[in-house]
């Protein structure tokens, strides 16, 4: 249980009980008969957590248990609030490095020596016990009545999407198509090997429509067929005896065992051609299970599943020449003509006050045919733009007043109660950001780490299992990722806006997460609060935030914003940019003494204030794209601190090796630092990651700095730094040659090498001798061909970004760039890429000057198809003082050179200055 030490079901219980053990050690000094009490907390406050994990696992709990959870995970809050406050009272000085938090809790209950404290603890437990009792009268037992599970079960909502009339459905012909013709064109090849398609996407997005209607088209045309449905706790013997009823017409009788009905459906399609549809896997298992019995005859069959999870559908298609299709939200036309056409018959018959009102609400639903159908029935009966503005300002609230709103959330709801506990948590506190928002990565995950939610065994990286939760619920559709990397990972996520009106809905319910735009009631203690858009003020000042964990802020123009003083909980102050915020805003920061992330990145804060260092706990500081220049002295007292992340000009003052939880520090100017400070960089044992930048112009003393620098840095990598980046402005001076060694040794931490100043050929040498290189980016300059052997033989070389330099002519010869997957050019400077170049090229970025570009139709045979593990390119066109009739002749070109690549990669096309184009009527 300790892993769900904070969570949105559960409350603080985990780590409450975790704290109140430690109290129970026989070493603590407390007052006689405390020991006693916090024995009896610890063993109701359990009972209370086992109520609490059943409740989390109910989807349609009665109101009175819902009662009960809610009374009970705000007093987890409470308590907690409590024993943090003990912590202060005892804490004398930060403790070292190594001790974590339950390590310095035990130091500082040692350190209990004072009368007054052991009695203002005896006092503040005889409290909480008071509290639990008040609970345990009123709520005598903390298990779920068996009584309140009897209820009518729901009847699938997606039962109607399998029978519904296609004369209804709106933008199914496209993806119904595109499906039958690869169906087709692969019997037309391979006329009897079976096929695998998988259909993954978002609840609602219309995969069991899409797959009924293939199965419509083409089922006739098999000898047997089947549609059976799987869902989130599947049945497989009666899953298994739907497949054998179906296939034989109701002929075969299914025997006890999955394996004796696998076994007979085996034997019956051994000889047949057949076609069936699998539709809401959630598992692996559940698939492999049902694969077992789906036996490849080599009769030309198709197996086709539908499924949220990226996981399992890339599973599905496992084989070579299976297909996964990622089904698309309808788009603007589409979307409109389902909506309009539910309501009114047709677009043209809505009243013109209710058309911007239906912008807004189409724009929320975001091309989801779920949304869509919901909403539009909602509406139906209410034809005021008072009623309509309504409904757009929030979706799921109106569950129960409608059949297909309640469908809606039934659908959303699926996808929610099959995540674990940790993964909700983690998923309810994106309802902090506001609508359309770009989520970053690092930037939650710290978050989620601040408030308790990501917790691991002893030496395991935080981030790294925060990471795997963001991208968990990537694969499971929950969030949209954005900016996909070349490993396929995303950077940012948006969440769904009806997904979002979901998650603020299940947040309300649960007082998880507040927002200013729909607050709580003023008596309510704000456990979480996200000051979203335009503010009342009024509202704000009469919210309780006395108890609030996280507070964070979003807008540009937001001048107003809470005082400090009133916000002692407070785990995470999030003030990302917040351009108007001033130095006075964050004045009273230093009293935070429970802070563990502070974020002022993108502000016009100036300045820290000096009591930054009472920040004991402080796990983040982010003073990155800010006008703070200097970091205050009192920083160095945070020995807590694991991420600092800065600006190229913010000097640092001596003391640095005083910081020594440091896990993640960048960006360092070099050239603002002392020797002082570079020398006691090397002290940093716990140092993993670490960007610098080095200007050769601006740094006095260059040779005394480098010679620090260089120090420093190899006593790191003989402790924990794996992963050092390095931005270079360059002179000519620094240029290698066989007399002249470059100041840098060939370090083994070396990951990323960013030359922003300089010319590569300089340094050329230098970086062929990098074994653990992965990126090279070069904004300016010239590269040739030399250039390109030379850096197409780094061995790790995974990236290698030319988005700015002028580019050759050059040819990538077979044999470079062995293991390289992302490669950013300009192409007017390629020649060719040879057969056997670039094995492993996975995204591949083109720039193209349109005016500049003199092209035949020859041009555009570059050597594309040799790139064997191509599987996305990316198309950047200037089309400034170019020829429109021009442009259309190069997209018909990449679109050609994608249709008939190997892969079919997906093709990305982007024009830039469009409007500065020549047009075909222009002289």
């Amino acid at each position: 249980m300790e892993r769900f030490l904070v969570s949105a079901s559960t409350g603080a219980m985990g780590s409450v009980l975790r704290k109140l053990g430690t109290m129970l050690s026989d070493e603590y000094k407390l007052l006689k008969g405390v020991r006693k009490d916090i024995k009896f907390l610890k063993d109701e406050l359990e009972a209370m957590q086992a109520f609490l994990i059943m409740m989390a696992e109910e989807e349609e709990p009665d109101e009175q248990a819902k009662i009960r959870a809610n009374a009970v995970r705000e007093m987890s809050y409470e308590i907690e609030d409590n024993i943090d406050k003990f912590m202060v009272l005892v804490e004398g000085e930060p403790s070292s490095k190594s001790d974590g938090l339950m390590k310095l809790f035990n130091k500082s209950m040692n350190k209990i020596a004072d009368v007054k404290i052991r009695h203002k603890i005896a006092k503040d437990i005889q409290d909480i016990k008071s509290q639990v009792k008040e609970i345990c009268s009123r709520y005598r037992r903390y298990k779920i009545d068996e009584s309140s599970k009897a209820r009518n079960a729901n009847v699938d909502p997606r039962i109607v999407a399998i029978y519904r009339d296609a004369s209804g459905l709106v933008g199914i012909d496209g993806p119904r198509d595109e499906l039958v013709e690869w169906l087709s064109d692969q019997e037309g090849e391979l006329p009897h090997r079976q096929r695998v398609v998988s259909v993954v996407g978002y609840g609602g997005l219309g995969k069991t429509t899409l797959a009924k209607q293939v199965y419509d088209q083409l089922g006739a045309n098999y000898d047997c067929q089947a549609f059976v449905s799987v869902s989130r706790n599947p049945d497989m013997t009666k899953i298994l005896s739907s497949i054998l009823s179906e296939i034989s017409n109701g002929k075969e009788d299914a025997r006890e065992r999955h394996q004796q009905i696998i076994d007979q459906i085996r034997k019956f399609l051994q000889d047949k051609r057949y076609f069936i549809i699998i539709d809401d896997v959630w598992d692996v298992k559940a698939w492999r299970t049902l694969e077992c019995a789906l036996v490849r005859n080599n009769c030309g069959s198709v197996v086709m599943t539908t499924t949220r999870i990226n996981e399992v559908a890339k599973s599905c298609c496992s084989s070579e020449g299976d297909f996964l299709y990622k089904i698309q939200p309808l788009d603007v036309s589409d979307s409109k003509k389902l909506f309009f056409n539910r309501i009114f018959g047709c677009e043209e018959k809505c009243p013109d006050d209710l058309k911007e009102a239906s912008e807004d609400i189409l724009k929320k639903c975001g091309g989801l045919p779920l949304a869509i159908i919901a909403i539009s029935s909602l509406l139906a009966t209410g034809k005021t733009k008072q009623e309509w503005n309504k409904v757009h300002s929030s979706i799921v609230f109106a569950q129960g007043k409608n059949d297909d709103i309640d469908a809606m959330n039934y659908i959303l709801s699926l996808s929610y109660f099959d995540l674990p506990l940790h993964l909700r948590s983690c998923l309810l506190y994106l309802s902090m950001f506001p609508e359309d928002h770009y989520i970053e990565r690092r930037r939650l995950v710290h978050r989620w780490i601040s408030e308790g939610f990501i917790h691991g065994e002893y030496g395991d990286d935080l981030i790294d299992i925060g990471e795997a939760y963001f991208h968990e619920l990537v694969n499971r559709s929950l969030v949209q990722p954005v900016e996909i990397e070349y490993d396929g990972k995303a950077c940012f996520c948006v969440v769904h806006d009806t997904v979002l009106d979901f998650l603020i809905h299940k947040c309300t319910g649960e007082n998880f997460c507040t927002l200013s735009t729909n607050p709580s009631k003023p008596e309510s203690k704000v456990r979480r609060l996200a000051l979203v858009g335009n503010d009342d003020e009024g509202k704000v000042e009469q919210l309780n935030l006395s108890h609030a964990r996280s507070l964070v802020a979003f807008g540009s123009s937001r001048e107003y914003f809470p005082s400090l003083a009133k916000t002692n909980a407070l785990r995470v102050l999030d003030l990302q940019d917040c351009s108007l915020l001033a130095n006075n805003h964050i004045k009273d920061v230093g009293r935070l003494l429970q802070l563990r992330y502070l974020n002022v990145c993108s502000t016009y804060i100036s300045e820290l204030p000096k009591e930054i260092g009472d920040l004991v706990y402080l796990q983040t500081l982010d003073v990155s794209d800010t006008l703070v220049y200097e970091i205050p002295e009192s920083a160095t007292q945070l020995r807590r601190l694991e991420r600092l992340f800065v600006q190229a000009a913010t000097k640092f003052p001596d003391g640095i090796g005083n910081m020594e939880s440091l896990q993640d520090l960048g960006r360092i100017g070099i050239s603002m630092q002392s020797l002082k400070f570079l020398e006691e960089l090397g002290n940093l044992s716990d140092l993993r990651k670490l960007s610098i930048l080095w200007d050769s112009g601006k740094i006095e003393k260059a040779s005394c700095k480098r010679e620090k620098l260089v120090s420093s840095i190899c006593k790191l990598e003989k402790f924990k730094l794996h992963s050092l980046s390095v931005m270079f402005c360059l002179r000519e001076d620094d240029a290698v040659s066989t007399s002249h060694p470059f100041f840098f040794p060939a370090l083994n931490s070396i990951r990323r090498i960013y030359i922003r100043a300089g010319e590569i050929c300089w340094i050329s040498r230098w970086l062929v001798s990098l074994k653990n290189l992965e990126t090279l980016t070069v904004w300016k300059g010239k590269t040739d061909q030399h250039d390109v052997e030379m850096v197409g033989s780094i061995p790790n070389l995974l990236e290698f970004n030319l988005p700015a330099t002028r580019v050759g002519p050059i040819t990538i010869n077979s044999g470079l760039f062995r293991k390289l997957q992302l490669f950013v050019f300009n192409m007017m400077g390629l020649r060719m890429i040879e057969a056997g170049a670039m094995p492993d090229l996975r995204w591949l970025d083109l720039g193209i000057d349109l005016q500049k570009f003199k092209f035949t139709s020859g041009d555009f045979d570059f050597g594309i198809h040799h790139l064997s593990s191509l599987c996305w390119f990316r198309v950047s066109m200037n089309c400034e003082g170019g020829r429109a009739a021009d442009a259309k002749v190069v997209e018909g070109a990449f679109k050609t050179m994608a249709r008939e690549h190997p892969n079919r990669p997906t093709l990305e096309i982007r024009r830039f200055d469009e409007d500065q184009m020549i047009q075909a009527d222009e002289p």
